[in-house]
């Protein structure tokens, strides 16, 4: 069973394509792209500006890391998969073909990290990663 790794991701575009985007993350069967091994995905809150431009903020699961959920590389479920499904995206491919903006912090306390991505328009403006610091207590020591 894979590990569980907690996000957080604001979405900011069209109002039609940040929708399609959130049908990325939620609907395998229906959506024309879809990330890999999305567990859960909810929208938070979602406003649209004077503009016209929606921002959508969205928490969820996935499995392993948003690394090889939704981007492409070594280990990524994209780069391994999408020679035989052409319907697998990442965050490069689809902010590049929506027009949005897509920033995602996240956590997966098993192994011990956390991840920063942060794409516009097919562009990474920011892929970080560094060890989640955690905490324990002594019982004994409290007393």
């Amino acid at each position: 069973m894979a590990n569980w790794c907690d996000f957080r991701m604001m979405v900011r575009g069209k109002s039609e394509c940040v929708d399609a985007f959130y049908r990325y993350l939620t609907d395998y069967d229906n959506s024309p792209k879809y990330f890999a091994r999305i567990f859960d995905a909810n929208i938070e809150n979602e406003s649209v500006d004077d503009n016209g431009t929606k921002t959508m903020r969205i928490f969820g699961c996935c499995a392993w890391s948003v690394y090889s959920c939704m981007c492409e590389g070594s280990y990524t479920y994209y780069t391994d998969g999408h020679r035989t499904d052409p319907k697998l995206t990442c965050l490069r491919e689809a902010t590049e073909a929506l027009k949005l903006e897509v920033e995602i912090r996240s956590e997966e306390p098993g192994f011990g990290f956390w991840e920063h991505f942060h794409f516009k328009e097919g562009e990474c403006l920011c892929e970080d990663t560094g060890d989640l610091m955690s905490e324990t207590f002594d019982m004994e020591d409290a007393a």
